[in-house]
Parts: structure tokens; C-alpha cells; sequence
């Protein structure tokens, strides 16, 4: 095998090797760990429009006495009964670390039951909404620091409105795993090897090809 070909077969490993660990390593209690700031809009089904509703935050802890995660919801525009802003108890549970039960209120009500899955892109988990009213969602990691949750309502009436809830994850000092420190840009070093292995092997076939222009070295030394 040629040593060109060898180095593609490196690259294109290594490539499929960060892509695979990437995907094996999300965990959704690991993700939803920390502080998120909520933006919810309401967009409507007949003009598209979206229209800012309210803000919050939500605040996930790891449970200590359990695999689980505690935290709570705080909207800005409520208050409790001491006037100050209000927190909403949530427990996350969990059956793995991409399955389980989202639960809110002092009564640990369903909201939505997760399953994140995977299929050439982003993460996702869809289902029953249990809201004031009958609905379906859809949780979309966007990224390592944003994830959006769109109700449906059900049925999809031709003048419904669809509530987007937007987070955007508040700057913390977890530290980063390893692919999210390098990954990018060992996939970016990886890329580029390989393209600069194709544009070499283009340029040794053409010249073997066509032989080209001979050199000065090749021409010898003129006669006067």
C-alpha cells in the first residue's frame, strides 16, 4: 500500500473516531447539569409571528442521595408569597442517562417523559405535553450550550399558536471533556492533512502524466 494511501485511511479513521465518541458521550444528566436562562415565545401558526412571552431561569443540581437531579424554575414576572421571585420545584429522574421523567411542582407532576435519541444530528426527545392543555413537544440540543423545547398543540388547529421555550445555558467553570476542549479542531487538523494528502497525490499523477515543460536541468546548457 502506498503511503498516501495510508494516510487517507488514518484521517478518515481518526475522523470517524472523534464522530463516534462525540455521539456515545452525551448524556442528558450530565448535560442538563447548571444554570439556564429561558426566553418562552408564542409563534402563530397563520403569520409566523413570534412574540416574546416571559423569562426565566432554570437551576439543575445533582441529587445527592439519589442518580437524580433537583432544582427549580424560576419565572422573573412571579412572585411568592413573601414577594420575592418565585421557585418552582423540579426533579429530574432518571431511568439511564438519556431516559426519564421531568417532574415540576410541589406535587412532582409529570410535565414530559424523555428519551433522547440520535439520528444524524442533533439529539432529540419528543412526546406528550402535560400542560394546562393537551399538547406535544419537542426538546432539541442544539448545542453544548442551548437547547429550545417547542410545544404543539394537539390537535393542530390552523390558528393555533406554538410556544418555543429558548435556554441558553449561564456560563460556568464545569470543566469540558476532552472532544469538546479538541475535538473540533483535531477533526479541523484531520481535514486538512487529508486535503493536502489529495492535492499531493494530484499533483504527482498529473506530472507523471503529462511529463510537463522540461526543466532548465533537463534542457542542458544552451549552445551560443
Amino acid at each position: 500500500r502506498r503511503p498516501g494511501n495510508a494516510m487517507v485511511v488514518t484521517v478518515f479513521s481518526l475522523l470517524a473516531v472523534l464522530a463516534s465518541a462525540q455521539e456515545k458521550e452525551f448524556s442528558f444528566k450530565t448535560y442538563l447539569l447548571g444554570e439556564w436562562n429561558v426566553e418562552r415565545f408564542t409563534v402563530s401558526m397563520t403569520t409566523s409571528e413570534m412574540v416574546p412571552v416571559s423569562t426565566g431561569k432554570y437551576v439543575f443540581n445533582a441529587d445527592t442521595e439519589t442518580t437524580n437531579i433537583v432544582g427549580y424554575w424560576s419565572p422573573d414576572e412571579v412572585e411568592d408569597e413573601d414577594g420575592l421571585q418565585a421557585k418552582i420545584p423540579v426533579l429530574v429522574e432518571f431511568d439511564s442517562s438519556n431516559t426519564g421523567n421531568f417532574k415540576t411542582g410541589e406535587d412532582e407532576d409529570v410535565l414530559f417523559s424523555f428519551y433522547f435519541q440520535h439520528f444524524n444530528g442533533p439529539w432529540i426527545s419528543h412526546g406528550e405535553w402535560n400542560g394546562q392543555t393537551s399538547a406535544f413537544y419537542q426538546f432539541n440540543i442544539v448545542a453544548n450550550d442551548k437547547f429550545t423545547i417547542t410545544v404543539y398543540p394537539n390537535p393542530v388547529q390552523e390558528d393555533a399558536e406554538v410556544t418555543i421555550y429558548s435556554a441558553s445555558r449561564v456560563k460556568s467553570g464545569r470543566e469540558k471533556t476532552f472532544f469538546e476542549k479538541y475535538g473540533s479542531t483535531m477533526m479541523m487538523v484531520g481535514g486538512f492533512m487529508l486535503f493536502q494528502q489529495l492535492k499531493g497525490d494530484g499533483g504527482r499523477a498529473a506530472a507523471a502524466q503529462g511529463g510537463g515543460a522540461p526543466t532548465v536541468e533537463e534542457r542542458g546548457p544552451r549552445s551560443s
